[in-house]
């Protein structure tokens, strides 16, 4: 069955933590603050930065990418991400493809979606569930959206420990996997090209991902 992930209803589930950045080794053990706390936490204080310096980050993308990353930016674990992103082709990476990899995704999936984010930041309301532990490391916090149109979307997080924090792995939107479905769009480009030329496209601002795309199986 084929699903479509819009722009809008994506940029809404970047922008309950919006943006990646570099991770090390996990940890062995849970941090004492709840996976749920620390995404909400995050999120307010994003969702606060937007609602007093809306007009400012309008006018001034660069300077809202530079507020991102300042405050989402140890959220998300981006080398895990991206080593699930590339897939088979993650193995024939040499550790600078993989690195460079890594933040061009982040600033990609920022840059593409910041017009939508700074749009749709107040009409949302979100409800936090409770987070399900599936071991000591491992947790997935889901989420409901509900626009101020009344229109609901499930958002869901898959979370892990990294530096004795809580990272996002995953985001699902009803059900879709954002990483699934840029791996499918990747993978295709990268045969058809190659690792060095998507990232570099990602750099120059050539790649935009297409949020339209069907969740599809890719290698």
């Amino acid at each position: 069955m084929i699903k479509f992930l819009t722009r809008p209803v994506v940029a809404l589930a970047l922008a309950v933590t919006v943006s990646m950045g570099m991770s090390a080794a996990r940890a062995d053990t849970a941090p004492a603050q709840a996976p749920d706390v620390a995404l909400k936490t995050t999120t307010d204080q994003i969702r606060g930065m937007i609602k007093d310096h809306y007009a400012e980050y309008k006018a001034d993308q660069p300077k809202f990418y530079q507020a991102v990353n300042d405050v989402v930016v140890p959220r998300f674990d981006v080398p895990g991400i991206a080593k699930a992103v590339l897939g088979l082709n993650y193995r024939n990476a040499t550790p600078d493809q993989r690195t460079r990899f890594a933040t061009a995704f982040k600033d990609m999936l920022v840059h593409s979606y910041a017009n939508a984010m700074l749009d749709n930041y107040k009409s949302v309301t979100i409800n936090w569930m409770p987070p399900r532990l599936l071991n000591a490391t491992d947790a997935a916090v889901n989420t409901s959206l509900t626009r101020d149109n009344g229109q609901s979307y499930a958002i869901g997080f898959r979370v892990h420990v990294v530096d004795g924090d809580w990272k996002i792995l995953d985001i699902t939107v009803e059900n879709v996997s954002l990483v699934l479905n840029y791996k499918a769009q990747l993978s295709s480009e990268i045969r058809r090209t190659s690792l060095d030329d998507v990232i570099a496209r990602m750099q120059n601002g050539q790649f935009k991902p297409d949020s339209n795309n069907s969740q599809q199986k890719a290698n």
